[in-house]
């Protein structure tokens, strides 16, 4: 009990010492241009006296600055305050001045906010490579955006020009002649002076070793390729040269190649076709099917062939030893791979179509998949997939990019990206290719996973998902690890008096978020570093991967939850299905931007009691259209039996669990364009305890609508303006 004592004595002291009234800035909302309003969220924001903003002067950082002008403070409190940029401020770089009674702080609005750096090997990159850099502010003027690659040994720095960009990512190209080592990246998005570059990562500029270049003809090995007689056997004795010989390819000349049992691809081999379209691997139906049909550990890689199967299990497999990931995986591509698998082929009655549909659910649940890869640098690109379940399915995939295929889901199928970091999906098609099938989601539906992020779905197509949910694009995690009071035991360790959530899924507490959603220090967050379990004498606690910058008291409330956060979807298609795309709580720093939704239920953000209390900060949903607005059983959990689509902003709360602080923070709705029978709705619905607070629904039009623009009284703090409402009769 003395050790008790001495914590509770250390966390008064702590505290009182921590004590201050200076403001802190915790986010500011860009991009933003001219005449748009700007939140900021932070603590002990209502000591703030006055706000002055100026645009940073473009070129030298000597450049005469621009003259400085004060704007009105919008909507002040303690953890957040709204202003207006001036209407005569050009486009560019902004610095806002916070005036209080001990001084002044600034912070720049458009400046780069970058969420991840990836290249198609990760953080490596040859000679003539690209580099991509992702989030917001990424490149504004493209002329002059640049990635400055530093040396961390001896040598200069090296300016990239972009090669093309917009706001949330650029592409830069590595000379041919850069020296070998390891750079820090700095970058500039065009606007703003030298004092305007900020730091991108690392990379590593290495020469990628040469693949054996050994080929292994499968006919040199008596497959005949007549899709008559059998050659696996034949194509197993080229992978096993392929294997003794340290790698190579393992090469299908033109033919049809029936095949029966797994086909094992060791590390270091590929297995290639002379073309997509003629050359065939036939599976035929059999009544106990293989574990996989093509499966590998690591470093593999299928290209230019089409599978066919009846009756099967899994059509690709990499990473996975007895369907649990090998921590080591990585370096598998699936390139240029055609797939027609069907368990329903044949003139089967409705109790044969059941018997096989049992069989399924009995062998694989929900999770038969065409593709399924887990590890680093995972690549599927130019495919073309039907299968009787899920297109894709990708567990804690690092530097992935899945891109230019054909995805279709089969019956009751879906794509699942799972716990994932650093993923490019993009210039896909997905659809359903059974009226049973459906879109899919970003999660962390995964023992071991406790986060989920950085994510772009861009310039993809999503239509004709009629089963399920009808999600084309959304966010899953249900359960948490803790909601309740917490002290601040040091900035970067907090201590949680109890109890523990029992509704959770993962097993381990690190990488978990923490949200600071009530009290001192609301809006903040930071990552489980640690978590140590509750003692005789002590309460659990977590360690945090930073200080916080405002430490926390007895009116602080924390939810601990498995993170998803930095998710871009942008300039997407979505046609005929239920959402275009919905964030789940728990979400944070998203974006919506862009897309282009036709007979969909809208788009959706939400923080939500799912099994445990998930915030949903820091969304944008910025210039995207709904041009058909007509849902049909449509909305999250096809709420919408017929209706208008939607841009939501939503608090869903069980009646019983009003009592909650808001769960949405932080939100603009900007620039969107809502053709016909489409609207806007912000909706906290308590307003003795406002589900959602610091929204700004600003220069939205909304045409013929028979409901408009509607915020209910669990709203608190909304800035509304220059609307368009073409409201008619209902």
């Amino acid at each position: 009990m003395v050790r008790t004592a001495s914590i509770a004595l250390a966390l008064i002291a702590f505290t009182v010492v921590s004590a201050s009234a200076e403001p802190s800035i915790f986010w500011s909302s860009d991009p933003v241009g001219p005449d748009e309003t700007v939140i900021v969220t932070g603590d002990h924001l209502d000591t703030v006296t006055a706000i002055n903003i100026d645009r940073v002067p473009d070129g030298a950082s000597n450049a005469k600055p621009a003259a400085t002008q004060s704007v009105e403070l919008l909507q002040q409190n303690a953890q957040s305050v709204k202003f207006i940029t001036p209407r005569d401020l050009a486009a560019g770089i902004y610095r806002f001045t916070l005036v209080y009674p001990q001084g002044t702080m600034s912070k720049r609005l458009n400046l780069p906010t970058v969420y991840w750096s990836q290249t198609a090997r990760g953080d490596t990159v040859s000679p003539g490579g690209t580099i991509q850099v992702f989030g917001r502010n990424i490149v504004r003027r493209s002329a002059a955006a640049r990635l400055v690659l530093v040396p961390e040994a001896a040598g200069q720095p090296v300016a990239l020009p972009a090669a093309s960009g917009d706001l949330w990512r650029g592409s830069f190209r590595v000379p041919d002649t850069l020296p070998l080592g390891d750079y820090r990246l700095r970058l500039s998005n065009g606007d703003g002076g030298d004092d305007e570059f900020v730091d991108a990562g690392r990379i590593h500029v290495v020469v990628v070793a040469a693949e054996n270049g050994r080929t292994f003809n499968v006919r040199d090995y008596g497959a005949i390729g007549d899709g008559a007689v059998n050659s696996a056997f034949a194509i197993r004795a080229a992978v096993d040269a392929a294997q003794q010989s340290g790698g190579g390819t393992v090469y299908l000349p033109r033919g049809r190649y029936l095949m029966t049992g797994t086909l094992m691809l060791p590390p270091g081999v590929s297995l290639r076709g002379e073309r997509t379209d003629i050359v065939n691997l036939v599976w035929q139906d059999a009544e106990n099917p293989p574990e996989a049909l093509i499966a590998g550990t690591t470093n593999f890689a299928i290209e230019d062939l089409t599978i066919y199967a009846s009756r099967h299990g899994p059509i690709v497999t990499g990473g996975f030893l007895k369907d649990q990931p090998l921590p080591n995986a990585s370096d598998i591509a699936i390139r240029r791979v055609r797939v027609r698998a069907s368990a329903f082929r044949g003139h089967l009655t409705p109790l044969q179509t059941y018997q096989r549909m049992f069989y399924l659910e009995q062998h694989y649940g929900q999770y038969l998949d065409t593709i399924r890869l887990t590890g680093d640098r995972l690549t599927v690109s130019d495919c073309d997939l039907v299968g009787s379940g899920r297109a894709l399915f990708l567990l804690k995939a690092t530097n992935a990019v899945v891109s230019g295929n054909v995805l279709n889901n089969g019956r009751f199928g879906w794509y699942s990206i799972t716990g994932a970091n650093r993923v490019i999906f993009e210039n896909n098609i997905v659809a359903a290719a059974d009226l049973q099938g459906t879109g899919g989601t970003v999660n962390n539906l995964w023992t071991d996973v406790t986060g989920s992020e950085n994510v772009i779905f861009a310039h993809n197509t999503f239509k004709s998902m009629y089963g399920w949910d009808r999600e084309a694009v959304g966010t899953d995690g249900g359960g948490g690890f803790y909601f309740g009071p917490v002290s601040s035991l040091a900035p970067d360790r907090l201590s949680l008096p109890g109890p523990a959530n029992e509704q959770i899924i993962a097993t381990t507490w690190v990488g978990a978020i923490v949200m600071v959603a009530d009290g001192l220090g609301a809006g903040q967050f930071a990552r489980v570093a640690r978590f140590d379990p509750a003692g005789d004498d002590k309460p659990m606690s977590v360690s945090l991967d930073r200080k916080l910058a405002v430490n926390l008291d007895a009116t602080s409330v924390v939810t601990i939850v498995q993170m998803h956060q930095n998710y871009l979807v942008v300039d997407n298609t979505f046609e005929d299905t239920g959402v275009a795309a919905v964030f789940y709580g728990t979400g944070l720093n998203h974006v919506l931007a862009g897309n282009v939704s036709v007979r969909t239920g809208g788009f959706f953000a939400r923080g939500m009691f799912y099994h445990h209390f998930q915030p949903s900060w820091q969304i944008q949903i910025l210039n995207n259209r709904i041009t058909e607005g007509n849902a049909y059983q449509a909305g999250p959990d096809r709420t919408t039996a017929s209706g208008e689509a939607l841009i939501a902003v939503q608090a869903v709360r069980p009646a019983g669990l009003m009592k909650q602080p808001p769960l949405v923070r932080g939100v603009i709705v900007r620039g969107n364009r809502m053709d016909e029978d489409s609207h806007i709705e912000i909706s906290g619905v308590s307003p003795v305890f406002p589900g959602v607070r610091d929204v700004v629904v600003e220069d939205n039009v909304i045409g013929a609508s028979r409901v408009g623009l509607v915020i209910d009284r669990g709203v608190q703090l909304t800035t509304e303006r220059r609307n368009t409402v073409n409201r008619i009769p209902r």
